[in-house]
């Protein structure tokens, strides 16, 4: 059974409603179908930040510190398939301009997987955890260098998904022209406020705010969602 902090506070349920939200978007796209990538990559997208949220909120109100502290560790596993599905998202939304060479698609695999291997060997990732169970809020203490290292490749690989979306802006006209700058907009706005309040203050041991990122990244999901399922229609 779920032992969790009460009362568990606006903010709290604020980020359990857009974890589930997400994970709502990830069901209705898989009964369409996954062969298409677009459809693939962004169920992919919405589950990682499902499994974001979700990991945040039990990591704020498990009381017993065991189950706190998986989940805590568990939210940069989830981050980190957001960035890797977001790559591949928008590599192929609305169209592939460019089919990456198996050396590519190593280096962005590779370090992803890595960090998500090491993020459960004490010291490599995170040093250790401590509670504020009162006010439902954590502090993790990292390695720094390769929490930085972890850092320069998340902003990384975000930063070539946007680029991927730069160059179809530019080559685009009309409706999918203005298509993809709403969703450039929308990314840039979700994913600025994730990676600072999630990942940039979080480095100085700032953890009262991390429950923004998911809601933000939640108006970046639906703004994908709307432009898949229903703008394309008119």
């Amino acid at each position: 059974m779920i032992n969790l902090v009460s009362p568990l506070g606006w903010t709290n349920i604020l980020l359990l409603i857009s974890a589930l939200l997400s994970l709502a978007m990830a069901i209705f796209v898989m009964t369409r179908g996954l062969k298409n990538k677009i459809n693939l990559y962004f169920s992919l997208l919405t589950l990682s930040t499902f499994a974001w949220g979700l990991s945040l909120f039990f990591a704020r109100t498990m009381i017993d510190f065991s189950q706190s502290q998986f989940w805590a560790y568990f939210a940069y596993i989830a981050a980190t398939g957001i960035g890797v599905s977001l790559f591949y998202f928008t590599l192929n939304f609305p169209y592939k301009i460019k089919n990456l060479n198996s050396w590519q698609h190593c280096l962005v695999l590779a370090p992803a997987l890595i960090f998500t291997t090491i993020v459960y060997i004490k010291n490599w990732f995170i040093i250790g955890m401590s509670r504020d169970i009162p006010n439902t809020n954590y502090v993790l203490e990292y390695n720094k260098p390769v929490y930085i290292a972890y850092a320069i490749y998340f902003i990384l690989i975000i930063l070539l998904a946007l680029y991927f979306l730069w160059i179809k802006y530019r080559r685009a006209d009309g409706v999918i022209k203005t298509q993809l700058g709403f969703l450039s907009l929308a990314i840039v706005i979700g994913l600025v406020v994730g990676t600072y309040f999630d990942l940039i203050i979080c480095y100085f041991g700032n953890f009262q705010h991390a429950w923004l990122g998911p809601v933000f990244t939640l108006f970046m999901n639906a703004a994908v969602f709307y432009l898949i399922f229903f703008e394309k229609k008119h």
